[in-house]
């Protein structure tokens, strides 16, 4: 191969590694190419996973269940009857779309969202916040939840799911 190849080549496969990694940036409707509203089976279709429904016998709820896909580690899929209700990110790097991500400081949620961010005491640590964003006339929402000053977990879909303090309960 020349070097002319070779630099062509790279300069073909970068662009692609950089929209692979955008892919799953987390938005107030989903995360990469999933939309909150999608199907169980639509989700499996489109990740090419071979994700299986936890059994509703071992269900915290019976109608909600989570799973985290094989091809994006870190994320949390939540299901409520079978349909997309929300993204949990697990790991760091995995941002918002506006750029926040876990471990980032609570200040950083404050200058980018703005006075759309609502604060108000954590469920289990008033010394916390839990810092939610509305959208989509407040049809879905991005909550942050903090720890010792830094953002600590990020949840983002459907304005109800994304209030559950505890996975599906």
């Amino acid at each position: 191969m020349t070097l002319r190849t070779y630099l062509a080549t790279l300069a073909l496969a970068l662009p692609l590694c950089g929209a692979h990694a955008a892919d799953w940036t987390v938005r107030f409707d989903g995360a990469g190419p999933l939309k909150i509203g999608m199907r169980f089976d639509a989700v499996n279709k489109v990740l090419g996973d071979h994700m299986e429904r936890t059994p509703k016998a071992l269900r915290g709820s019976p109608n909600c269940f989570q799973l985290e896909p094989a091809r994006q580690p870190g994320l949390l899929l939540m299901f409520v009857d079978d349909v997309l209700k929300r993204v949990d990110v697990m790991e760091e790097g995995i941002l918002s779309e506006r750029g926040i991500g876990l471990g980032d400081p609570v200040e950083k949620i404050r200058q980018v969202y703005g006075e759309a961010v609502t604060a108000t005491p954590q469920a289990y640590d008033d010394s916390e916040q839990t810092l939610t964003v509305k959208a989509g006339g407040g049809q879905y929402a991005i909550r942050f939840d903090t720890s010792k000053g830094k953002v600590g977990a990020i949840y983002a879909g459907a304005w109800k799911e994304v209030q559950y303090i505890e996975g599906c309960l």
